[in-house]
């Protein structure tokens, strides 16, 4: 295993009668505490009073990781073959765009990803 791909859905919902514009741009992920990279989308459209979601993908490799947890090597993969999954948070900002107007919401997510 040299590469982790990991796909999200990030789940939102606009109760406004106003729809408008979002941007992510690097939403930094990182894995068991590592900071691994960062991921970001193109600014998409977002309807008024509906729930959508966004796809985001990042791949990054497996070496980053281990490179940052040397003395921890042999406990890192003895606790992924016992779990089969890694702690993955996201965090960053999304933009939401309106004309003129625009706000930043801080994202702060995290999860257990399963390597399966």
């Amino acid at each position: 295993m040299r590469n982790i791909t990991i796909n999200a859905d990030a789940v939102f919902m606009n109760p406004n009668n106003v729809g408008g514009k979002l941007s992510i741009d690097d939403m930094h992920i990182f894995v068991d505490n590592i900071d691994v990279g960062t991921i970001s989308s193109e600014e998409f459209d977002v309807p008024s009073k509906d729930e959508f979601k966004v796809p985001l993908e990042g791949t990054f490799s497996m070496s980053k990781i281990y490179e940052n947890n040397k003395n921890n090597l042999l406990n890192s993969v003895i606790k992924m073959v016992q779990t089969d999954s890694l702690n993955v948070q996201y965090k960053g900002n999304i933009k939401y765009h309106l004309g003129n107007f625009s706000y930043t919401y801080k994202i702060e997510k995290e999860q257990k990803v399963s390597l399966r």
